[in-house]
């Protein structure tokens, strides 16, 4: 029998501190309940307002305060479920707190301590349920302060009289009571779109639990699964695989896609960062089944023996797993939770859209005009709603412009860029789905993985074809080269270049064919060929990634170009040493292509050889202008004395380019004879 004996001389009995578990678990303080705030009664709202907002999520709460900042008259309709807490933000703060929660607590540690399932999900579910409160009341205080009164009901729009705008809300046992407006922004998200396969069991109990969520149902967990399939491959998807994969559970994602980056491939996702993360997946210990759908599903109640229920698996789906196009059966697979992420639709039953003739496109999306106006006049949308790009981001600023074109704030047809009004910023003049989806520079993405990714503007293979149609290189600064990058990983499972074990296996084959093969967390920039050498793109996969990515969105958007990199200095040992790292990355190669360039042109002055020897040589840059001492530089660079023969482009460009000098850089400047010599070298000679 095991004792634990204290300095004090104190002895307990092991079982005796395992039974009482809980106290071992981290602390958690609890959170004050959110500041209850009731709706005003029907009695004390105004007969009509400026703005009535539909939709108390991320997009309609900065909707309504930016009426109510405004000045005008604004009224917020959320139909958040009775006791459940208002305004808690987007569906995708859900995944983020989790994601945190997750990080906190070391699950296999906790079980070997003989803490039970139930308990660390209890935990886990506390520090969840703190940041989505906390988030709620954050937004309920700032309603409040504006003045912005709210509604807890269901808005729906109604024929006009005596306005221009009509919604009737019905808030509580039957009872309504309709509003008049000037203008109405509907805001009203988007909802999970479910898998046919499996629609019995989103509702269906298994062993006490539903065990197939959607990614809205998924806030509704309660339990800690050991076994998860994950169904999608999009950015949903891939972020709760990693979370669970992270509270120590089997995961398996099924993926109708060759692979991670062509799943991505619509968002923009840059070829070698997806595979980083596909193989980061990997070593996650997460099983991915690619080309695979979920055929069918079958409910398996197993034993409900006391060790099963205390870890929550006295229930199981059995799923069948096909090839995607043939329905070719490739194997089964047993989970305790299935999580489908298979793509979001607008919400648009339930807000009276026929009443006003309002257009809804084929896909569900209701559809507007660059101002964001419906088809019926005074009635705006924003947000998921109206589709792509469906993030909390672009929602956020789709309502800023929305309630800037309706209250006259703006001129829909200014720049970008516009004039600023009561010191606060204009808007974008467009942003349509249409717009910001055909703008890759319009706003970044993130994917809340462990570590992060993240990237704004053009990829290279994007910005090389119609209708950008660049001549581009790449630049790449390596985590494991930078300081900050080797002291948090010293020692650790993701030292130096980790993946590179994990790049190999189904959906591979092709990770390397852009170009060189990345194996561990890097920043990639995208930049013209051509000086200045704008950068137009920016993508990173690594630790704080979708923290950097707002430095790379100020490139991208500003036109920035290398020089604005070099010229910048950094904080010691942080994260943007990798902006330098990759701009001299791309500065290389800008200046192996300058020594391509050169060796072309001291080929067209030799003997007709394809090769150049050291007489060749000397005589070549002789007649280009180079001094003495330049030519001596070279020369010793191209020719040893161990290596006195002729040279080839690739022994040229390798040897020439261990040369750094302003006397090189001018030189390559004159090798370009397509391009203004004076203008190349000094923009080489700010770069260095």
């Amino acid at each position: 029998k095991k004792f634990v004996v204290f300095k004090r001389g104190m002895v307990l009995d092991l079982g005796a501190i395992l039974s009482c578990s809980m106290l071992l678990l981290p602390r958690v303080p609890r959170a004050a309940p959110p500041t209850s705030r009731r709706a005003p009664p029907p009695s004390m709202l105004k007969a009509k307002y400026d703005l009535v907002v539909v939709g108390g999520g991320p997009v309609g709460v900065t909707a309504a305060l930016r009426g109510a900042e405004f000045g005008y008259s604004t009224i917020l309709i959320d139909a958040t479920p009775p006791r459940q807490f208002q305004f808690t933000g987007p569906t995708g703060l859900y995944s983020k707190a989790l994601r945190d929660s997750a990080l906190r607590l070391d699950v296999p540690v906790l079980r070997s301590m003989g803490i039970v399932d139930a308990a660390i999900w209890a935990q886990v579910n506390e520090f969840v349920q703190q940041i989505l409160r906390k988030s709620g009341d954050n937004n309920m205080k700032a309603l409040c302060l504006n003045n912005v009164p709210h509604l807890r009901g269901m808005g729906r729009l109604r024929p006009s009289v005596g306005a221009r705008c009509s919604v009737e809300v019905a808030y509580r046992r039957g009872e309504s009571i309709t509003l008049r407006s000037d203008n109405v922004l509907l805001a009203s998200g988007s909802r999970a779109v479910r898998l046919a396969a499996l629609e019995q069991w989103y509702t269906t109990p298994l062993g006490g639990h539903v065990r197939c969520c959607d990614s809205d149902s998924i806030k509704q967990i309660d339990f800690l699964p050991r076994k998860v399939v994950v169904v999608g491959g999009g950015i949903i998807a891939i972020e709760f695989a990693r979370i669970f994969a992270q509270l120590a559970a089997e995961v398996t994602m099924v993926v109708r896609a060759a692979d991670l980056p062509k799943s991505l491939a619509r968002v923009g996702i840059d070829n070698q960062i997806g595979y980083l993360l596909q193989a980061d997946l990997r070593a996650a210990g997460i099983t991915l089944l690619f080309e695979s759908e979920i055929a069918s599903a079958q409910g398996d109640c197993g034993k409900a023996t006391p060790s099963a229920r205390a870890r929550g698996a006295t229930g199981r789906l059995r799923l069948e797993v096909v090839q995607t196009g043939t329905a070719e059966v490739r194997e089964e697979l047993e989970a305790d939770l299935v999580l489908t992420a298979t793509g979001r639709k607008a919400v648009t039953d339930g807000l009276g859209l026929d009443a006003l003739g309002i257009e809804i496109r084929p896909n569900g999306d209701l559809a507007v005009s660059t101002s964001l106006m419906t088809s019926a006049k005074g009635v705006y949308a924003a947000g998921d709603v109206i589709g792509a790009p469906q993030l909390a981001s672009t929602g956020i600023e789709q309502a800023e412009s929305a309630i800037d074109a309706m209250l006259g704030r703006r001129d829909v047809g200014a720049a970008e860029d516009a004039s600023r009004l009561l010191d606060m910023p204009v808007a974008a003049a467009d942003c349509s789905p249409a717009a910001l989806l055909s703008n890759a520079a319009r706003y970044p993405i993130g994917i809340w993985t462990m570590p992060e990714l993240a990237f704004v503007g053009l990829t290279a293979a994007a910005a090389r074809a119609p209708p950008h149609n660049l001549d581009v290189v790449e630049g790449v600064g390596r985590y494991s080269e930078s300081i900050r990058g080797h002291v948090h990983t010293v020692g650790s499972e993701r030292e130096g270049e980790y993946l590179a074990p994990f790049m190999r296996g189904p959906g591979s084959a092709a990770a390397g064919a852009a170009g060189e093969q990345l194996t561990g967390p890097a920043l990639k920039l995208v930049v013209e060929r051509a000086a200045p050498h704008r950068i137009v793109g920016v993508h990173a996969f690594g630790e704080d990634a979708c923290e950097l990515i707002h430095f790379g969105t100020t490139l991208v958007q500003g036109g920035k170009d290398l020089s604005d990199i070099t010229a910048v200095c950094f904080a010691a040992v942080t994260y943007h040493e990798l902006f330098k790292l990759a701009a001299r990355d791309a500065i290389g190669t800008l200046q192996c292509d300058a020594w391509r360039r050169i060796y072309t042109r001291l080929l067209q002055m030799g003997d007709g050889d394809a090769s150049l020897s050291s007489d060749e040589v000397q005589r070549g840059l002789e007649r280009m202008g180079a001094d003495a001492e330049t030519v001596d530089d070279i020369l010793q660079s191209l020719f040893s004395k161990k290596n006195r023969g002729a040279v080839d482009i690739e022994q040229f460009v390798k040897r020439a380019s261990r040369m750094r000098s302003p006397m090189q850089l001018d030189l390559m400047a004159a090798g370009d004879a397509n391009a203004s010599t004076d203008a190349d070298a000094e923009v080489y000679n700010r770069l260095n």
